[in-house]
């Protein structure tokens, strides 16, 4: 028998249920929605997040919260929105780190990168750019090679996530020359303590890097990718400078936590679509050497992960890092 006290928790139960469905994509957002950037403030990651977060938030008519919540590798902030509650008001920063490298870089994670995330979109691509203190006797990629072989165990280099990390170790790997690691939070600590003479050389977005290579308090020796940065023209690929077939170009994405109904991944992305890929973030981008990359669809920001996942678990065997 059912009394007016337990009919009354059903049919309130019944509604809680109709609101995680159709009429809760209806009327999403009705409340301020979380972007967690896994990275610090002032990172390429961070300027991406913030963004995508204005961009959502012009597109919905919502409030967007930035949080940077940072540490391993992004691991931290990526595992918080894996087990927050899926309804579009707690989304992810996504990272080649997160979603690709990390799976080979670490014997186990907190979270599955591909079961634990309904992907939105791809947000941004762009090098990285290698340089120097301008201390040592080192002005181009050769004479760094040369210093590290002739120079066992002497250079230092700083790291933050997959890519400074993997590119760090291809670089000695296929220079055949041994260097001290140093990890760091985020990449803008670890140059500045290249700025202060306490590492030899580091891996950083154009942001961090080309700023110091003007000034003259860095020596900029090469960018990842296979083809230079209209940003500095003057600068080779590493290719070029003498390490043929190096490419590593990271990527920054968007995503909700897993069973996100796909209503709202869809408005999600149609909002980025219309206030995001636009010529005014195009110039932002530009002057940050990021290029605008969104996917397609959500579908294929899901097929593009997997694809990279094996791709980086690939680079990382190849720069023969042992899983920790």
């Amino acid at each position: 028998m059912v009394t007016g006290l337990s009919r009354r928790a059903l049919l309130a139960g019944t509604a809680t249920l109709a609101l995680t469905g159709p009429a809760a994509a209806q009327t999403y957002p009705s409340r301020p929605i979380t972007l967690i950037v896994p990275f610090a403030a002032g990172s390429s990651t961070d300027v991406v997040g913030r963004q995508a977060g204005r961009a959502i938030a012009e597109g919905l008519g919502a409030q967007v919260a930035v949080e940077n919540r940072t540490g391993a590798g992004g691991i931290i902030g990526a595992q918080a929105v894996a087990r927050a509650r899926p309804d579009g008001y707690t989304l992810l920063i996504v990272t080649n780190s997160t979603h690709a490298a990390n799976t080979a870089l670490f014997r186990s994670l907190p979270y599955d990168p591909v079961a634990d995330f309904a992907p939105v979109s791809n947000l941004a691509t762009g090098p990285l750019i290698l340089l120097s203190h301008p201390s040592l006797p080192i002005r181009n990629l050769e004479q760094l090679v040369a210093y590290g072989r002739t120079n066992p165990g002497k250079l230092t280099y700083g790291f933050s996530g997959s890519s400074s990390q993997i590119a760090s170790v291809m670089l000695t790997h296929d220079g055949r020359f041994e260097a001290l690691g140093v990890q760091y939070r985020s990449i803008p600590p670890a140059v500045a303590d290249l700025l202060g003479g306490h590492l030899s050389f580091t891996f950083a977005d154009p942001g961090n890097a080309l700023p110091h290579i003007r000034s003259g308090q860095a020596i900029g020796l090469g960018v990842t990718s296979m083809t230079r940065t209209s940003l500095a023209p003057d600068l080779p690929t590493l290719t070029e400078a003498g390490l043929p077939g190096f490419q590593l170009v990271p990527w920054q994405g968007i995503a909700a936590p897993a069973g996100t109904d796909p209503a709202i991944v869809r408005r999600l992305f149609d909002a980025l679509r219309s206030r995001y890929d636009t010529e005014e973030v195009r110039r932002t981008y530009a002057a940050l050497g990021f290029e605008v990359s969104l996917s397609a669809s959500p579908e294929a920001f899901s097929d593009f992960i997997r694809s990279e996942t094996v791709r980086w678990g690939d680079l990382v065997r190849l720069a023969g890092i042992q899983p920790q």
